[in-house]
């Protein structure tokens, strides 16, 4: 069998020429899997890939994808301005977990065999997430296997029977809204509503999980409120959700709480700091919203006795980044590089002379010689350096500078372990860079030949494959 790196030689020979689309997918073929199924994925949407096809990559897709390292999407449930998290909610983006790349392939697939994407989809294991602890900021993010779920059903390739099965089999406080509103949006008659509807409720009511999940989506009562609304459209008696909801509230709100739920985001909300309507809908007014919009005779408010915790316990470790000395000595010289004395950014022309860019080849060089400390791992110093990187990308005055910087990005990728135990978050900066030369074809054409020729198999063959299938930018810069 050829190797990965065999196949891409008459790829990358060919330069800035289209590479065949057969030699890609022989290449992602060869690929670990997560790359192989995102590739797959790809491929499979190029009008000149003839139907037959198309449902035999996405089907392999689906496949591989059970190889991925990752189980499930994950969201920062705390974030910081400087810190892993929002590096971590990029990573995920790029939806390379098991379940996000099957999901994917089912979407893709449905529209040309809806048979075969829900048999895809009932492959899928059910979702059973891993408890998270008051010590940990990252928490599985499911939304998007209800919403597929929700467009199987819209095009009738599952029936009722199939959505009272998944309604009742919720475990987690992750899968209560997007489960909801699935019910509610969902086209059902009144008997077929009344029973899918029970089945949520009876498993709403049994959820026992940590308050790490239960205060990042407390903001479910909005979509309970919507599918109340519905039992009353359905002529269905809205008492079973409601009192099911509560006995939901009561028994995480009364229980142990994290000590620092102060500082969590609610559900929804964007990378920045959290408005003042945001976390009046989210974590801080799930009591709120309850006794106000959705309590009614004979469900009595939650009281305060009901609602007073029990114990508070742990908070969120891991949150802060570059603390060591050698860390924020180079973030001392990459300001004293970007920033003058008073803290604001460089005027263009002086970040375009002789002088400014020998101080940028001591930074760059300084970069390379930066070694982690034996107290900080690999994975922490390899968001710290690409975060820099990144940074100084978007801070240097002209194309010839920023592929320099970007370069000393790939050379320091390339060579990284990481992709040995953490594919994923190795992948992001990869996947970046490939997306700036994409899109900057001008600027960055030297850039996007030497990723086609990369000795590494994994950029070489996602270098090509943008050749072929392109990304908008908006599909890009999230990554950025």
């Amino acid at each position: 069998m050829k190797t990965l790196a065999a196949i891409l030689v008459p790829l990358v020979c060919a330069g800035a020429a289209t590479p065949p689309v057969e030699g890609l997918i022989e290449s992602a073929r060869a690929a670990p899997a997560e790359f192989a199924a995102e590739a797959l994925i790809r491929l499979a949407a190029l009008d000149q890939i003839q139907k037959a096809r198309k449902i035999e990559l996405l089907e392999l897709a689906f496949d591989r994808a059970a190889g991925a390292q990752e189980p499930y999407r994950r969201r920062a449930a705390i974030t910081r301005f400087a810190g892993p998290s929002g590096f971590l909610n990029r990573v995920y983006s790029q939806d390379l977990d098991a379940m996000s790349l099957r999901l994917r392939a089912v979407s893709a697939l449905l529209p040309m065999d809806r048979a075969k994407a829900a048999a895809l989809f009932l492959r899928i294991p059910p979702v059973s997430l891993p408890a998270v602890a008051c010590t940990e900021y990252m928490v599985p993010d499911v939304s998007r296997y209800y919403e597929v779920l929700s467009s199987l059903a819209a095009s009738q390739a599952l029936g009722p029977k199939d959505l009272e099965r998944f309604a009742g089999a919720i475990t987690s406080p992750a899968q209560i809204a997007p489960a909801a509103g699935m019910i509610a949006g969902a086209s059902l008659g009144n008997d077929d509503f009344e029973r899918v509807t029970a089945a949520f409720a009876a498993a709403l009511q049994k959820i026992s999980a940590g308050d790490r999940y239960f205060t990042h989506y407390a903001a479910a009562g909005r979509q309970i409120e919507l599918l109340a609304e519905e039992c009353r459209r359905h002529k269905t008696s809205t008492l079973p959700l409601i009192e099911a909801y509560r006995v939901y509230l009561v028994w995480h709100l009364s229980g142990a709480r994290c000590a620092d739920d102060d500082l969590l985001l609610p559900s929804g909300t964007g990378l920045g700091l959290a408005s003042s309507q945001a976390a009046e809908a989210g974590t801080a007014d799930a009591l709120g919203f309850f006794n106000q919009r959705l309590a009614m005779p004979p469900v009595k408010p939650i009281d305060e006795l009901e609602s007073t915790p029990s114990k508070l316990e742990g908070e969120a470790t891991g949150l802060r980044a570059c603390e060591d000395a050698g860390c924020k000595a180079i973030g001392r010289q990459f300001h004293d590089l970007v920033f003058n004395s008073v803290g604001l950014i460089l005027p263009p022309g002086e970040r375009n002379t002789p002088e400014w860019r020998a101080k940028l080849q001591t930074f760059l060089k300084a970069m390379a010689e930066w070694k982690p400390p034996p107290e900080v791992t690999a994975v922490e110093h390899f968001r710290e350096k690409c975060a820099l990187y990144t940074d100084l990308a978007a801070a240097v005055p002209t194309a010839a500078d920023r592929e320099t910087v970007l370069r000393a990005l790939l050379d320091f990728t390339g060579l990284s372990a990481l992709p040995i135990k953490n594919r994923v978050e190795w992948f992001l900066p990869v996947n970046g860079l490939i997306g700036r030369a994409g899109l900057d074809p001008a600027g960055l054409g030297g850039l996007a030949e030497s990723l086609r020729k990369s000795d590494n198999p994994v950029i070489a063959l996602f270098a090509n494959l943008e050749a072929v299938a392109p990304r908008t930018p908006d599909r890009v810069l999230p990554l950025l």
